[in-house]
């Protein structure tokens, strides 16, 4: 399983990225640049499920 953003949901606080003890999680900019969450190393990803725990709008799930 690895992480999804819900860019609907997603608003870039970065919460995520800094609970990922394998630095699966970016923060950047989308087409009409706002921040969101980007999962940009997928593979790294070890299933600890931090980011679920840390996002306090509840967009990331694993999947």
């Amino acid at each position: 399983m690895i992480p999804k953003v819900d860019k609907n949901i997603c608003e870039g606080i970065g919460a995520c990225a800094e609970s990922c003890p394998t630095e699966v999680i970016d923060i950047g900019e989308d087409d009409n640049g706002a921040l969101k969450a980007i999962i940009a190393r997928p593979d790294d990803c070890v299933e600890c499920g931090n980011c679920v725990d840390a996002c306090p709008t509840e967009a990331i799930t694993l999947e």
